[in-house]
């Protein structure tokens, strides 16, 4: 799994694992804990409150680790996070102060978006590109692993809240003291940010995400990710609720001594359970078998399964045909992910990883608002228009990404590292 690997990417794999592990584990029960104390409303607004300092710690997070460094970024936020989580625990069972339960919540939300730039920076930095697929395939597989022990970790032991602090802060301590001793300096030494430094960190910092925004062939990747990424969440936003309202119970199968009927609610969490499990069963595989084919292929095969069976599961109610649809889609996901994930890191600019990532992960949080809005439109219009957004979401996105490689394959050609941009070249790419 990790031959070939350098040792600061298999330390952030792992590291990436717990810190993934822990926020699947932990936000849904802060939610709810926030939601007793304080009513769902106000614990709504401590949510997006979080949200929003999430957004900004990460812009802060890729200027640091561009002019700092990923190392001391790391440590920054990782030994910060400890201290949070001892805080949380000690205002939850000594001090007995939601108050300080949320104020400690927010700076650890902050902290951890800080690293997740350096992070992936160095994922990038420490690789090759011959490897950097393997390398996103086992990250994509860890990442799922995590999403689903997570979740059940966090369903069943919501009762012990305060001893599922005290161990996240007993691992993030372990994961603080890891990066301290093993985890060397990455940063290129001309990554000291796309735009020129200025006296104010905070103008030096917006130049560089100007410039950022400026280069053309990381605006369409960025575009056709977030397209990919607006119809993924639809399972958990629209596609749930569409279930739930419109799904009548069925018999999913009879065997005589053993039937199982199933409701809207139930064949959401079917759904479900079957993408994770093909992804970490599949995922590692995939990328073996995938090994020959070219990332146009990958792309297109991929994205037009995961649109299709995206599509299907919009507007069937046919318990099979449904589960038949999450096995496409998963697998379509299988196959492109780790490739248009290697792509991301050949169009990057050297001396500016940090902050490409900070913007890349804005498709994240652009998609959990685009999901609700689906949510509000499915009440306007029927599921076939629905399905059909999801069509021309998932074409689009394929165009876009498509286009990329083609300007990424024309620079190699032409001799010319893919990322050009360097201060006020951005937007000529």
């Amino acid at each position: 799994m990790f031959e070939g690997m350098n040792r600061n990417i298999k330390i952030r794999i792992g590291v990436g694992f717990v810190q993934r592990f822990l926020d699947v584990m932990l936000i849904p029960l802060m939610v709810i804990y926030f939601s007793q104390l304080y009513g769902a409303a106000t614990a709504g607004v401590l949510t997006m409150i979080a949200a929003a300092v999430a957004i900004g710690c990460t812009f802060l997070g890729g200027h640091l680790s561009d002019v700092r460094g990923r190392r001391s970024t790391l440590l920054v936020g990782e030994v910060g996070s400890l201290v949070a989580f001892i805080g949380m625990a000690l205002a939850n069972s000594v001090w007995e102060s939601g108050l300080g339960v949320y104020l400690f919540y927010l700076a650890n939300t902050g902290l951890i978006a800080i690293v997740r730039p350096a992070s992936d920076a160095m994922v990038i930095d420490a690789s090759e590109p011959d490897i950097r697929k393997a390398v996103y395939a086992v990250i994509y597989w860890s990442t799922n692993v995590a999403f689903v022990v997570g979740a059940l970790v966090g369903a069943f032991l919501y009762t012990s809240l305060n001893e599922l602090l005290w161990a996240s802060a007993a691992a993030t301590g372990v994961v603080a003291v890891v990066t301290w001793l093993w985890v060397s300096e990455t940063k290129p030494e001309d990554a000291a940010g796309a735009a020129p430094q200025q006296r104010n960190w905070l103008v030096s910092m917006l130049l560089g995400y100007v410039d950022v925004l400026k280069d053309r062939v990381f605006a369409k990747l960025f575009w056709g990710i977030l397209l990919f990424t607006c119809v993924q969440v639809q399972l958990s936003s629209y596609i749930a609720v569409r279930l739930a309202e419109e799904f009548t119970p069925q018999r999913l199968f009879d065997l005589g001594f053993w039937e199982l009927d199933v409701d809207g609610v139930n064949m959401f969490g079917i759904l479900r359970s079957i993408s994770c499990f093909l992804v970490v069963c599949l995922a590692l595989y995939a990328r073996k078998m995938l090994a020959r084919t070219s990332d146009g292929k990958q792309q297109t095969m991929g994205t037009l399964m995961f649109t299709a069976g995206y599509m299907t599961v919009a507007v069937s109610n046919d318990p099979w045909v449904l589960i038949a649809a999450a096995a496409v889609f998963a697998l379509g996901e299988i196959v492109c992910s780790p490739s248009r994930q290697a792509l991301l890191a050949d169009v990057v600019h050297p001396g500016a990883r940090s902050k490409y990532m900070a913007v890349y992960q804005l498709q994240f949080r652009i998609a959990l608002v685009v999901g609700p809005l689906f949510v509000t439109l499915g009440t306007q219009v029927s599921s076939v228009v629905i399905s059909l957004l999801y069509g021309v979401f998932g074409l689009a996105s394929l165009v876009l990404v498509q286009l990329t490689i083609r300007d990424r394959d024309a620079g190699r050609a032409a001799g010319v590292q893919a990322p050009l941009a360097t201060a006020g070249q951005g937007a000529q790419r």
